[in-house]
């Protein structure tokens, strides 16, 4: 969906860091004037723009029916070794994330912690997303409150000292958020990878051959480098079959 809303930063020497102008709708940044009307002294710069928010409860279900529209099928199983898709299969694309510290004992992959809050609050219109890891971003029905990035933490359940910082920090950017109706809270962990791995490997298992495809290790950018990352791999994908294969999918 489109949605408009403000860039913050408590330093102006992140902003070369985080702001990219250039994939963006629109943009303008905002005065000393503004920024000390909206917004608390921390904030040292901001600018207002325009893009793209994609709610996953929503974009992951449409994915997943495309794929199986063009033929996909899932199945669940866990996976022990690479080694039982060899013989089977003519190329294998993996996928596997955290996962790849066992299947692969790949120890560059890590964990990146996130804790989100989850609330009702349909007047908030605009997206707000600092560079201290605070964060407001309204979705169709709900908006979502953030957040932390743990690295090397495992934890999935609901750390109360988290959540605290999290209601307290965006209740102080945006004060209405004080009324907004409590729905859940959600924590997960993003499969960081520096850098990701997108690359592909010729295995061997004895006798047999099994030709892989990379893709993990996007940490909390999935979503905004999964087209891009999933069109190499596909480029990948081709060069291991050879030419004349098109793709079903």
């Amino acid at each position: 969906m489109a949605v408009s809303g403000y860039k913050l930063y408590s330093k102006k020497e992140n902003v070369a860091a985080y702001f990219s102008q250039d994939i963006l709708y629109h943009w303008k940044e905002l005065s000393p004037e503004e920024m000390k009307k909206m917004f608390a002294p921390k904030f040292k710069v901001g600018f207002f723009m325009s893009t793209v928010l994609v709610e996953c409860q929503r974009y992951l279900p449409w994915l997943t029916g495309r794929f199986i529209r063009k033929g996909g099928k899932l199945v669940d199983r866990k996976v022990e070794s690479l080694q039982q898709f060899a013989g089977r299969y003519d190329v294998v694309v993996n996928c596997c994330g955290l996962g790849a510290r066992e299947l692969l004992a790949d120890d560059v992959i890590r964990p990146l912690r996130g804790q989100v809050i989850r609330v009702k609050a349909p007047w908030i219109k605009h997206f707000y997303s600092t560079d201290t890891d605070c964060y407001i971003y309204p979705g169709v029905d709900t908006v979502v409150l953030g957040g932390v990035k743990q690295l090397d933490n495992f934890n999935l359940e609901v750390d109360p000292g988290d959540k605290a910082k999290i209601k307290k920090n965006c209740t102080e950017l945006v004060p209405s958020l004080k009324d907004a109706e409590f729905l859940c809270d959600w924590v997960g962990l993003r499969p960081l990878r520096e850098p990701l791995r997108l690359e592909r490997e010729d295995m061997k298992f004895g006798d047999r051959y099994l030709k892989v495809v990379h893709n993990y290790g996007h940490g909390q950018s999935g979503v905004g480098l999964s087209w891009g990352t999933a069109v190499e791999a596909t480029k990948l994908v081709q060069e291991a079959l050879g030419p004349k294969t098109v793709s079903k999918l």
